[in-house]
């Protein structure tokens, strides 16, 4: 009866494959094999934005410059119309760099945390598939099947 179980490759994965070693199954019916992920680029400026976060803080920001523009327009030189205009720019520009540098730290902190996880099948007899779910259970693992 097969048992099947998703670990982070780490050293638990060794240790449960060791324990069950001990307790009487053989290798042959241990199968550790890795899961690919597919890792796919976020495009900068998608419509679809996923986090929703680049529109909010371009649009936020925007306005709020524009909005500090106008007001301050009244006393300056231009007149309030072109200073809002200008704060509308200038903001705009200010939100993109933000969300730029945002989604750069955030895809590295993610980047580092993706470790590769690993799909153990292991193919027991009837009475075993209780001490092996325990074994695997108590090596902290992700997800457990039993066939």
């Amino acid at each position: 009866m097969p048992v099947i179980s998703i670990f982070e490759h780490s050293l638990a994965l060794e240790l449960a494959i060791s324990e069950l070693e001990n307790h009487h199954i053989e290798k042959e019916r241990i199968l550790a094999a890795p899961v690919k992920k597919n890792v796919v680029e976020k495009k900068y400026l998608d419509p679809y934005n996923a986090d929703g976060l680049n529109l909010f803080i371009v649009s936020g920001i925007g306005m709020s410059v524009m909005l500090l523009g106008t007001m301050y327009g009244f006393v300056l030189y231009w007149g309030p119309i072109l200073w809002g205009l200008i704060g509308l720019i200038a903001g705009s520009i200010i939100g993109l760099v933000i969300d730029y540098i945002w989604k750069k730290t955030v895809r590295k902190k993610t980047l580092r945390k993706n470790i590769a996880d690993v799909l153990l099948i292991v193919n027991c007899e009837e009475d075993q598939v209780e001490l092996v779910e325990n074994i695997l259970k108590q090596h902290h693992t992700l997800g457990l099947v039993r066939i």
